[in-house]
């Protein structure tokens, strides 16, 4: 059986196009081209790959199979040609990065990262949320979790840092002595809603010992930034990760409390969603994270 190469990647785009026409045009064929090129695949393979009508096409299950291993030939092509034209180059244009709010630490590496790398920029999407990267346009979202809800997403750990539970100095002066759970019940808890709800407030340290403070949140918001903010307004405890607090844990100005009930280390990743395809851009922003992990000091 002689099959081409280059038969096998028209298939794939007659699949990814939906259409005869369509095919042609993006690979510069004519149609009548493309068509034999599918009715010689049929032959050769013996099976038919496509159901066709005047106005549609759709797979076969055989098709569906053929597709997939089709598909890899033309990703691995396009990246041979891909690395080949990127590895002379300076990476250059727009990388869209989905990141949690409120990370000096964050700020620093991107700025020594554009230092590094002029040719680059970057637009970045706030959001303490679930960002969908399609949905979102972005190339990547820094996240404390390595679950993914979709197949196609990778991930790769670029750091870590501690969830700790605190308070501002001048609001404990407000209170006797925080020794224990208890203590914490006279006092406002500030909650983040989407991470922690508005019901009780769970805590847990590296042991994976859990506390549970029965208590609704006298204030609740949907930000780390605004959360810190309030903390050092005076208006209640809150739980923070390390890296959105580091300043002010160093100056004193916030205090952290418990650390026996509630200190958990958390990974951070950079989830993307292609691999084999990935823009030199991204991979190089990705890299450089490997090598400056973000963590905090504190």
């Amino acid at each position: 059986m002689n099959i081409s190469l280059d038969d096998m990647v028209v298939f794939a785009v007659v699949v990814e196009q939906q259409s005869f026409t369509k095919a042609a045009d993006t690979l510069g064929l004519g149609k009548a081209r493309v068509s034999q090129v599918v009715s010689r695949l049929e032959s050769n393979l013996e099976t038919r790959l496509l159901n066709r009508t005047t106005r549609s096409l759709s797979l076969t299950e055989a098709g569906a199979l053929y597709y997939q291993k089709c598909k890899e030939i033309q990703d691995i092509a396009n990246l041979a040609n891909t690395e080949v034209q990127q590895d002379t180059a300076e990476p250059s244009g727009l990388i869209r990065i989905s990141t949690p709010v409120g990370s000096p630490e964050l700020v620093r590496l991107l700025s020594e990262f554009l230092k590094l790398h002029p040719k680059i920029r970057l637009d970045i999407l706030e959001s303490d949320g679930y960002q969908d990267l399609t949905e979102e346009r972005c190339d990547i979202a820094i996240r404390a979790s390595a679950a993914l809800a979709d197949s196609s997403l990778y991930a790769v750990k670029i750091g870590e840092f501690t969830d700790m539970l605190c308070a501002s100095r001048s609001y404990l002066e407000r209170f006797p002595p925080v020794n224990g759970l208890q203590d914490l019940d006279q006092m406002n808890w500030l909650s983040h809603a989407i991470v922690h709800g508005h019901k009780h407030l769970v805590l847990k340290n590296n042991q994976q010992q859990v506390s549970v403070l029965n208590k609704e949140p006298s204030l609740s918001v949907r930000t780390t930034a605004m959360l810190r903010d309030f903390v050092l307004m005076g208006e209640g405890f809150a739980v923070m990760p390390s890296f959105v607090i580091e300043n002010e844990l160093k100056s004193g100005r916030i205090v952290r409390l418990l650390p026996e009930l509630h200190g958990v280390t958390v990974s951070l990743y950079a989830v993307y969603q292609h691999k084999t395809l990935m823009p030199k851009k991204v991979r190089t922003l990705i890299d450089f994270f490997k090598a400056h992990p973000l963590s905090s000091s504190v």
